[in-house]
């Protein structure tokens, strides 16, 4: 058996021709199903759809606007690139420390 070649290959990025030759010497092989990847059927398949589609959902995070004071906003643009998602780790942090939101109120 051969040694596994990796290789990137990105939208609109042309093959070379080595790559073609060894895509070609490959279309013939069987595809093998074993413990570590096994055949699905179409309904697997599905269920497996679905429940990603779900987790998407359940992980999406919502779009709001809400009122920062400037010093705030500063030292939160202050910590550089992704400070949004810096603010929403901060405020589900916040937001499960019931002292502080007593405190907060």
């Amino acid at each position: 058996m051969g040694r596994i070649v990796r290789t990137t290959i990105y939208p609109g990025q042309k093959l070379t021709k080595r790559q073609i030759r060894r895509l070609d010497a490959l279309k013939d092989r069987p595809i093998v199903f074993d413990e570590d990847a096994p055949e699905y059927t179409y309904e697997e398949l599905e269920e497996m759809r679905l429940a990603a589609i779900k987790k998407r959902a359940e992980q999406r995070k919502e779009v709001v606007a809400i009122r920062i004071s400037p010093s705030t906003l500063k030292k939160a643009k202050a910590m550089g690139k992704g400070y949004t998602g810096f603010l929403s780790r901060l405020i589900d942090n916040a937001i499960n420390d019931k002292d502080l939101v007593a405190r907060s109120l």
